[in-house]
């Protein structure tokens, strides 16, 4: 909800005393009228309100639809230190994956000659605050967040992408369907969502739920390297042809994350040879 929605100023608009007063000067019997009047008016812009936020593509001061023109990824690997995220028996501590994941997609980025930021490279702590700092910091980027999924419902499965700006809807679409083309997966649909690090973006955002950890196949495979690379993959593909075109993107192959990462925030600059 927009925060001049949450405002008590805009609910203070429609007064209770207002209809004593009235009933005061112009006679009881006008009340239900009066009353009735006020409550339509009060929910038809209360309705406008919500209208305009749902679909008001403005963020922040300063936002950029970069689609087209980003040259950086902010990449960012859900929880970390002290935040495990899901944690489940059979895909293990979420903030784990999504680091593996996180660390391959952001090489197999630098392989294709983007500029890429990791929010984090190791098992530490980064808050939401922060991460949006990092993401905003940039002056022409778009930015990745890796998540698992988790459920109380075993069976539940399959894949999400959440966007909140409608300038970023491309780009969850386009990664979602890549991600649709691994065996075996299931579709949950592209959804919009208030997260922070997606609210209060400047440039396109997106959050990936890359599997339910609490799914007993989807959280098996979370634990396999090989599956883990064909999901960055699939994500660093999107992001590839999201800015380039289709048929650009040329996978390199399965190949563990560099073993001595740079420290969170650092920037890698591409080389001709991509690293």
């Amino acid at each position: 909800m927009c925060e001049w929605v949450k405002d008590k100023r805009f609910f203070a608009r429609v007064r209770p005393n207002l209809i004593v007063d009235l009933a005061k000067h112009r006679g009881a019997e006008r009340v239900s009228t009066v009353n009735r009047f006020l409550v339509r008016a009060f929910l038809g812009v209360f309705t406008v309100a919500l209208t305009s936020c749902a679909t008001s593509p403005s963020g922040p001061p300063g936002t950029k639809n970069t689609s087209k023109t980003f040259t950086t990824v902010v990449v960012d690997a859900g929880h970390g230190g002290k935040d495990n995220g899901a944690f489940r028996r059979y895909g293990g501590a979420e903030k784990l994956a999504t680091l593996d994941v996180a660390k391959r997609i952001e090489r197999k980025l630098r392989e294709s000659q983007l500029r890429t930021v990791m929010t984090r490279s190791s098992d530490v702590f980064i808050s939401l605050d922060e991460r949006v700092a990092m993401e905003n910091r940039e002056k022409n980027a778009i930015f990745v967040s890796i998540h698992f999924n988790d459920s109380s419902r075993r069976a539940i499965h399959g894949f999400e992408t959440y966007y909140h700006s409608p300038m970023s809807r491309d780009l969850a679409v386009r990664i979602q369907e890549k991600l649709l083309t691994i065996h075996n997966s299931s579709n949950r649909g592209v959804r919009t969502a208030n997260f922070r690090v997606l609210r209060y973006a400047k440039y396109p955002a997106v959050l990936v739920e890359c599997g339910f950890l609490s799914n007993r196949r989807e959280g098996g495979e979370a634990r396999d390297s090989e599956y883990r690379d064909t999901l960055a993959d699939k994500i660093a593909e999107a992001i590839v042809e999201y800015r380039y075109g289709s048929g650009v993107y040329a996978s390199r192959g399965n190949a563990a994350p560099e073993s001595n990462p740079p420290p969170a925030g650092e920037v890698r600059l591409p080389t001709k040879s991509g690293r």
